[in-house]
């Protein structure tokens, strides 16, 4: 869609992500003993940090090992403007994906049936990205989301882990096929900001009602 920023703002980051993404995920989990350990929001181990390193080696080596034997240019250059939306979406994606649907499918149908039927979500959900309609494309990201789906579910279902296995992904994606993503500029990252730190405050006045429940 051909929208002026303004717009597209409020359609992305407002209704996709704040709404759709976060506020309504967290809303039906409202009834959750313990909603961030439900989400998969908790402390790292030796575990989850191994899991972290390989699946971030083998997701990002995959895409720069082979440019690099080739003797091809990584424009590193047009990673500073995109980082802040970047981390921006990697996070609803993982918590939308991730935290929310995979948990529970698992629930439902069990753990492979799980990691499938995300993935299958995640991949289709790019559709909204013009760049990426292609046969191709959407099932190169399928292949790409169950590495993130099976890293969350060997982790222990540990959001942290698959948040940072997607975003250095994200960074490497976005600069090999920037042409294929929507325009980044100062003012998506302004918007950015401006969504993380609503992400932010709700996050901390959810925990402190959730503390004073018990």
């Amino acid at each position: 869609m051909l929208l002026k920023p303004i717009y597209y703002f409020f359609f992305y980051n407002v209704m996709y992500g704040i709404l759709f993404s976060f506020l309504i995920p967290l809303f039906l989990l409202r009834k959750e003993e313990n909603v961030f350990n439900f989400l998969g929001i908790k402390a790292l181990g030796k575990k989850q940090i191994i899991i972290l390193i390989v699946f971030v080696a083998i997701s990002v080596g995959g895409q720069l090992i082979p440019i690099v034997i080739k003797g091809g240019t990584i424009p590193w250059n047009l990673l500073p403007i995109g980082v802040v939306p970047l981390i921006m979406t990697t996070f609803f994606e993982e918590f939308l994906f991730r935290g929310f649907f995979q948990n529970k499918f698992e629930t439902e149908f069990g753990s492979i049936s799980a990691i499938i039927l995300s993935e299958l979500m995640f991949s289709l959900y790019h559709i909204g990205y013009p760049g990426f309609r292609t046969f191709e494309d959407i099932l190169l990201l399928f292949a790409v989301g169950i590495g993130f789906a099976t890293a969350y579910k060997l982790s222990g279902n540990n959001l942290i882990v698959a948040y940072f296995v997607n975003l250095p992904n994200a960074f490497v994606t976005y600069m090999l096929k920037f042409d294929q993503f929507p325009k980044m500029t100062l003012s998506s990252t302004i918007a950015g900001i401006a969504t993380l730190c609503i992400i932010i405050v709700v996050f901390i006045v959810h925990f402190r009602t959730n503390r004073n429940k018990r």
